[in-house]
């Protein structure tokens, strides 16, 4: 008996301890995972709450950023497009001034009678008169009339031949004349070849500006082919306060299509040009919303029925400038717009809601999967506890309480503390920071959301600072390289009216903006200023230093002096100023036209090239002065030759000779002299054309690091 009360004290006991060790690892199991579940909770609320901190904090700055992005587009574009319209109006104005002077002076002047339209002449620019059914051209006063408008004849073509896109210029008179300038003088005859009557007065661009009293510009007509669209620009005529006529021009907008055509806003954004009337003059749209139409181009879009839409186009023609957005046909766009005041249009450029807010959803879409890895991560966590806690109550039944009781502290209290931090991340609060040392998962858990917390702060930060950044120098890069263009020589030929001597000149900047430049220019009636110049370095530093440079030359020579004194008088300048220590090789000459004589200097450029007539191009080896910015107090050496008739020179920068090829081989001098002489070319056009197709031939692919420059002189005499 008492062998069986031991046993059974042994089994209770045993028991007991089992049912105690049990107990206690089943209550410490459930606060783990009750603990764990509510972190998972608190963690995963947090993480919603930081993903819309972040996306109302990243929409707004692209919100800002790229509707500043399309503000400055808008505004660009209109002022290029406004920058032409006004010199069209000046042409216009500068007509009807010539033609009002004309009649102040009439006494001044002879009488030039302008031939009838000659359908022979059709497809080349020529002046012809035509008159109205209703005037007698036997009248004295209207031959008279004529015959003095005939003294405008040069001006008429002139104005004509400097504008691309004048499509006619004209006089139209009170008393029925009408002098043109044009290419269609078939036009104007009938299939016998005699001249058709033409009634100006009934022409709606006489009518508007006779009744405006003031420059007036008409509506766009659009062919009947419906390829070209253009304009009428009329400006009135007075004499003695007496109404005599209209000075007018008919103007092709093919450049403004296809600037509207162009413009580059977003992967599915719009650029339009609506008119002071609300109608859709042009747009990109070639299947949406805004697609050009008989019906909408006839429409006045500030009735539309959906309100936001009007709005926007209410403000763009009260001739406001601005950003709005407003949904239309289902989709949110942004649309930004302003004035062209010369003509009284609009430019709009519009990009839908959803590319404005495209990089703020990458940043959400990141996030939210890393939320999900986090949240993965926590399941697996939960499940390697649950393994343990089994490992554990074995190893419990060993070593008893102490060890379970221990065991549980030890895990709590860090998911305790984890959790508080996880807590304090709310708002604009994106700090973490885990300090404890546990060497198990609860520390891989803190320092995984501790890196991930950091990296979102550093994402955010570099999100803004690039996008800024890249609007900023693509906007900045984009007006330089347009100031560049304009301030060298760019209509050809130059002197349409100078038959002593052709010339021709391109620049191919390495970067959006170059050092390089060429000028010429009359510096009296009878001598021509040829220079070509390299300025140290590239880019936009390159390109200022350019145009300071370029700006000194030219108001020197104008001054008069020899090639040596011009170059010295600069050389001082610049050197008084350069704080950068850049330099330029210049390379200047005078032609007399008249003679052929050229009086030149070399300030450390490249050889000229020389061709006689008939003969072959050859370097001509001029000795070198310091480049300018190098020293001051430099004195240059003038040389002379004599160009006869059929000679030519060409001058170049070194990024003609030193262009590479894949293997990072120059040019040189002597390939750049046997592509000159390759083909007896008959204009200074057609030679810079063969000498680039050698250039480009012998790069292949690789890139050009130079800027490449050319000029060509052919001396008739």
């Amino acid at each position: 008996m008492k062998e069986i009360k031991k046993k059974s004290l042994r089994g209770k006991i045993l028991k007991a301890m089992i049912l105690l060790i049990v107990l206690t690892m089943v209550v410490l199991g459930v606060n783990i995972i009750l603990r764990m579940v509510g972190m998972m909770k608190e963690i995963h609320n947090g993480n919603e709450s930081l993903g819309s901190q972040i996306s109302s904090i990243t929409s707004e700055t692209m919100e800002n950023e790229i509707t500043a992005h399309m503000q400055d587009i808008a505004t660009g574009q209109a002022n290029t497009a406004d920058a032409e319209f006004a010199k069209f109006r000046d042409t216009v104005e500068l007509l009807a001034s010539d033609a009002e002077y004309l009649y102040a002076n009439s006494d001044s002047y002879g009488r030039y009678m302008v031939n009838p339209p000659d359908p022979a002449k059709n497809g080349e620019l020529s002046l012809h008169m035509t008159y109205s059914a209703n005037t007698n051209i036997n009248d004295s006063a209207i031959i008279d009339e004529a015959g003095l408008l005939g003294n405008a004849r040069q001006t008429l073509l002139d104005a004509h031949a400097g504008n691309k896109a004048m499509a006619a210029c004209y006089y139209a008179t009170e008393s029925g004349l009408f002098i043109e300038a044009d290419y269609s003088s078939a036009a104007k005859c009938d299939e016998n070849g005699n001249p058709l009557n033409y009634e100006a007065s009934e022409r709606p661009w006489y009518i508007g500006t006779k009744e405006a009293k003031k420059t007036y510009f008409t509506n766009i007509v659009r062919e009947s082919t419906g390829k070209r669209v253009g304009m009428m620009c009329g400006s009135p005529i007075y004499y003695d306060d007496q109404f005599m006529g209209v000075a007018c021009a008919g103007m092709y907008l093919d450049d403004l299509d296809e600037m509207v055509s162009s413009t580059e806003i977003g992967e599915n954004g719009i650029a339009a040009i609506i008119n002071n009337e609300g109608k859709l003059l042009f747009s990109s749209d070639t299947a949406g919303v805004l697609t050009v139409t008989d019906e909408n181009a006839n429409t006045d879009m500030r009735g539309d029925t959906n309100p936001g839409f009007a709005g926007m186009v209410s403000e763009a023609v009260a001739g406001n400038t601005g950003v709005r957005n407003f949904t239309l046909n289902d989709v949110k766009y942004y649309a930004a717009f302003a004035p062209m005041k010369t003509v009284g249009w609009t430019f709009i450029v519009m990009l839908p809601e959803s590319e404005v807010f495209s990089t703020t959803n990458a940043l959400l879409t990141e996030v939210n999967n890393e939320n999900d890895e986090l949240e993965i991560t926590l399941t697996k966590y939960i499940l390697r506890m649950l393994y343990s806690l089994v490992i554990i109550g074995i190893i419990a039944a060993v070593v008893v309480f102490i060890g379970a009781g221990h065991m549980a502290t030890s895990i709590v209290r860090p998911m305790n503390k984890l959790t508080n931090k996880v807590l304090e991340i709310k708002g604009d609060n994106l700090d973490f920071a885990w300090d404890e040392k546990t060497d198990d998962e609860t520390q891989d858990l803190a320092e995984s959301f501790e890196s991930m917390t950091k990296r979102m702060k550093e994402y955010i930060q570099e999100v803004t600072q690039i996008t800024a950044e890249k609007e900023r120098i693509g906007a900045e890069l984009s007006i330089a390289t347009k100031i560049q263009e304009a301030m060298l020589p760019n209509v050809f030929p130059p002197f349409p009216d100078r038959n002593e001597f052709d010339i021709y000149a391109t620049m191919t900047p390495a970067k959006e903006v170059g050092g390089d430049f060429f000028d010429f220019f009359f510096m009296d009636k009878n001598h021509l200023v040829v220079v070509i110049a390299d300025v140290s370095g590239k880019g936009v530093p390159a390109a200022m230093f350019m145009m300071l440079t370029k700006t000194m030359i030219q108001n020197r020579a104008l001054m008069g002096g020899t090639p040596s004194e011009i170059l010295e008088f600069v050389n001082n300048q610049v050197c008084a100023r350069n704080e950068a220590d850049m330099f330029v090789t210049v390379w200047l000459a005078i032609l007399d036209v008249t003679t052929g004589d050229v009086i030149a200097t070399n300030a450390g450029h490249e050889y000229p090239a020389i061709k006689k007539a008939g003969g072959k191009y050859e370097y001509l080896k001029d000795k070198h002065g310091l480049p300018i910015g190098a020293m001051e107090g430099i004195k240059y050496k003038n040389y002379e030759f004599k160009m006869e008739p059929g000679d030519a020179f060409f001058v170049y920068t070194d990024g003609v000779t030193e262009a590479t090829n894949e293997k990072e081989e120059f040019w040189g001098m002597d390939n750049a002299l046997a592509a000159l002489n390759k083909n007896d070319y008959e204009t200074p056009q057609e030679t810079l054309a063969g000498v680039q197709v050698e250039i480009t031939e012998y790069m292949g692919d690789a890139m050009q690091f130079d800027d490449i420059t050319q000029l060509c002189l052919l001396y008739k005499g």
